[in-house]
């Protein structure tokens, strides 16, 4: 594939994200989905439903499709630790930047370091993995679940202790989330053989699962039309979010798909979670523990909206000189 094809391809693939967004924004707007309907729907989508779709992807690409290497503890153990290092580089760039610009606890040092640091890891990278990877027996929305789990420990131990200024906040039942609890009855029931005897509810467990990815999106969208007119915007450490998250980030995580040793299904992974701008996760825990929410939404709003450019250009760039995605 050239690279003019590379970068349309890549185009193409992000555009559905975006529609999702737009189309929640919409709604909110009209007021079809209303602020009192946001808890409930997000329950039955992170409780309910994208639980569904990590427990079906593991056991489909890692149980049921006969692939070895893909349902070895080795290669699970790579992924989650690929995905824990992903998050501690992010981290430990933004926290830099925001030394550099003299901040400090109390005026944003904590949200900004949490915010430019973390990426949206799950809902605004499966829709990408699903465009570009559309065969049906293709492995990689798989290895971004159990990869993710690196990720998620990383938010709720280390992010919790940054955002709350130590571990004392620190509470042990975040680890037992229902996305988390899918990913561990998952791997258990790859690695001990037993996956092959549930196989029949895969079918209900997918369709329930598919609702996941459109709802958080469109939440999303919801969220951001709430947000946008009711801000005061800073110039500075938002410019600084925007260069973190979608500059200095994805070219620490390349070289660190580049030199990593593991699998190229990993590599794929980090590549796309390279592009991706900031995480909602943070702005709740700003908001939780005390840290400046306000900031954390400019820095995740303008991100989202300036990723519309740079992810495809990331993409492509990865594409070409880390691993190949097409």
């Amino acid at each position: 594939m050239d690279t003019g094809a590379v970068i349309l391809t890549t185009f193409l693939s992000t555009i559905p994200v975006y529609l999702f967004f737009a189309t929640g924004f919409y709604l909110r707007h009209k007021q079809v989905i209303q602020a009192d309907h946001d808890a409930p729907i997000m329950r039955i989508a992170m409780d309910v439903a994208y639980p569904c779709l990590v427990f079906h992807s593991i056991m489909k690409y890692m149980v049921l499709s006969g692939n070895e290497t893909l349902s070895s503890v080795s290669f699970s153990l790579q992924a989650i630790a690929a995905g824990a290092l992903e998050l501690l580089l992010g981290i430990a760039a933004a926290w830099l930047v925001a030394k550099l610009l003299r901040m400090r606890i109390g005026t944003g040092l904590r949200t900004f370091t949490l915010t430019a640091g973390v990426q949206n890891y799950a809902f605004f990278v499966i829709p990408i993995i699903q465009m570009l990877f559309a065969a049906g027996n293709d492995p990689t929305l798989g290895v971004l679940f159990v990869h993710n789990v690196g990720c998620e420990l990383v938010v709720w131990s280390i992010g919790v202790i940054i955002i709350a200024g130590g571990p004392g906040n620190l509470n042990m039942g975040v680890f037992f989330r229902g996305p988390l609890l899918a990913v561990i009855v998952g791997l258990a029931l790859a690695w001990s053989g037993l996956g092959t005897y549930v196989a029949q509810p895969m079918k209900t467990l997918e369709m329930i699962g598919n609702c996941a990815t459109p709802l958080c999106l469109i939440l999303f969208g919801c969220s951001m039309r709430d947000l946008w007119h009711n801000m005061k915007w800073e110039p500075k450490p938002i410019i600084c979010g925007l260069l973190t998250r979608l500059g200095l980030a994805p070219a620490l995580l390349f070289l660190m798909a580049y030199f990593l040793p593991v699998d190229d299904y990993i590599k794929r992974v980090i590549i796309i979670q390279a592009a991706i701008p900031s995480a909602v996760i943070p702005v709740i825990l700003a908001k939780r523990f005390g840290g400046h929410p306000d900031l954390g939404t400019q820095i995740l709003l303008t991100t989202t909206v300036a990723s519309f450019l740079t992810l495809p250009c990331w993409l492509t760039l990865g594409s070409i000189l880390v691993v190949p995605l097409y």
